[in-house]
């Protein structure tokens, strides 16, 4: 088995929650008896493949909270000075890494349901077929960022209907969250997309956003520079659903507790 890390994203001001009168941050909320991300770094301990490493990566000013948090379970904390994305998140833990890791899960400290099976789903079929990049997806309607497939069911691009104002099909693959990545691909395609696209002098992306997205980035820049990429439909709609407001961390708060 190769060596495997996992690399959390902790970032968001969490606007939301505050309108809703909750000051702590969204991936700290309790879930389960535990802070949703310790939730998530147990689940992760706890399923059949063994990762060597998790980096935990949250904003400024956060690392002891985060720490206290996760007590015990051996997560390096990584900082993130601005929040500039999830794909800035992702390439500022890459030189955290240790020189053994292989292939890198993200998700999110905000998600809870993602189940071991879909994890491990996922990675059997990136390993098997030698992936770059492998994104976990359900089919469903409305798909907020759908998977563009080819006549022959290769992939092909990946859009956001949100953040890029795409067009939002009626039904549709969309990713729930949860990626798989080789090393090779991540130091390769994200270095490079960084490079190319970040402005030391403005401090942001030259983007719509000014961000750096990961997974329609990875998908494009993956599929441009030869890397295979697929997803993988096993996962279910619940599995999406993350700490945003209050109601749906009662609905979290209530599927866990089932």
């Amino acid at each position: 088995m190769p060596a495997l890390a996992a690399v959390l994203l902790c970032g968001g001001k969490g606007s939301r929650m505050l309108e809703g009168g909750v000051t702590t941050h969204k991936p700290l909320l309790e879930v389960g008896g535990m802070p949703a991300t310790r939730f998530v770094v147990e689940g992760l301990l706890g399923g059949r493949l063994d990762f060597c490493q998790i980096l935990v990566v949250v904003p400024p000013g956060r690392e002891g909270e985060y720490a206290d948090a996760l007590d015990g379970l051996g997560c390096r904390i990584v900082t993130q000075e601005i929040a500039l994305g999830t794909g800035n998140a992702v390439y500022g833990s890459l030189e955290h890494l240790l020189a053994p890791v292989e292939h890198i899960y993200v998700s999110f400290g905000t998600q809870p349901l993602v189940r071991s099976e879909t994890i491990e789903g996922v990675f059997d079929v990136h390993l098997g077929n030698d992936l770059g990049f492998t994104l976990a997806t359900v089919i469903m309607d409305h798909p907020y960022a759908p998977l563009i497939r080819d006549d022959g069911g290769q992939v092909i691009g990946s859009v956001e209907t949100h953040l890029e104002g795409a067009e939002m099909p009626k039904r549709g693959e969309t990713n729930i969250g949860a990626y798989w990545a080789s090393r090779r691909a991540l130091e390769e395609v994200l270095s490079q997309l960084h490079d190319s696209m970040y402005s030391e002098e403005e401090m942001r992306y030259n983007t719509g956003s000014g961000e750096l997205g990961y997974p329609n980035e990875m998908v494009r820049g993956c599929l441009a520079a030869g890397y295979g990429v697929d997803g993988v439909p096993i996962a279910d709609e619940m599995e999406m659903m993350g700490i945003k407001t209050p109601e749906t961390l009662a609905a979290i708060r209530e599927i866990v507790g089932e």
